[in-house]
């Protein structure tokens, strides 16, 4: 048992713990530990439909949690776009530049703790605990993150040299970079190289999901991050082996 992640395989309690991968539910000696009640799999596996389903599963089982917190992020991303016109629009010269600076500067920052917060949800869902709302506002590891989404960023700003096709290569291989820095407490580059080893040694069944996931989101404007982000930290588990909770 320990306050934090000591390598792979160790899981969150509901206690707030963490435990080995041998204390896991359903674990079997020298056998697969991806199963936890709800699946899993050996590592290198994903069966997307199985994602996708326990995604919805869950959202279900949680829905009024979700929406409340889908609310909340659509709540705050709406304040601040008012109060980004307010400034822009109402204060001028040296004052209102700067103003908007720091705005942005604190848009920015907020952005990156609503997102790992999202990480945090799905992460706590398959780890068999219930998804609070205060979890959007943890800000445990946001420095590494925020370091790592700005490293991600830059990296797909180039990639855009490359007729769009590398910046869809770079968002590909660093699908998993956040789940690394949250879930596993590792450093910004260590999380993007982390998640292009899982990707690379995964490729076929990433892409199928990654398109899927997308083609959910764009159909439904957005809507379907709720059962995407669960299915998400559920390939995340899986690909990695790990229990993840009925």
């Amino acid at each position: 048992m320990s306050d934090a992640s000591q390598g792979p395989g160790w899981w969150q309690a509901s206690d707030g713990k963490w435990y080995p991968p041998e204390q896991a539910p359903g674990y079997q000696a020298g056998g697969d530990s991806g199963g936890a009640g709800g699946g899993g799999g050996t590592p290198g596996t994903l069966d997307i439909g199985a994602a996708l389903s326990y995604g919805w599963n869950k959202f279900v089982q949680y829905i009024g949690q979700i929406i409340i917190i889908i609310l909340i992020i659509f709540g705050v991303q709406i304040a601040f776009n008012i109060v980004g016109n307010i400034i822009s629009g109402g204060i001028g010269g040296f004052t209102g530049l700067f103003l908007s600076l720091i705005f942005s500067v604190a848009g920015l920052m907020i952005s990156f703790i609503l997102q790992a917060g999202l990480i945090r949800v799905g992460l706590a869902i398959v780890g068999g605990r219930e998804p609070e709302p205060g979890m959007l506002f943890q800000t445990e590891n946001i420095g590494p993150f925020a370091i790592a989404s700005i490293l991600v960023g830059l990296l797909v700003i180039v990639g855009l040299f490359a007729c769009c096709i590398g910046a869809v290569v770079v968002m590909l291989f660093t699908l998993f970079y956040g789940y690394y820095v949250i879930d596993k407490s590792q450093g910004p580059t260590d999380s993007i190289m982390s998640s292009f080893n899982l990707v690379k040694e995964n490729a076929g069944s990433v892409i199928g999901f990654a398109i899927v996931v997308v083609v959910l989101n764009l159909i439904t404007c957005g809507l379907a991050i709720g059962v995407t982000q669960i299915a998400m930290a559920y390939a995340y588990k899986s690909l990695n082996g790990e229990p993840i909770a009925d």
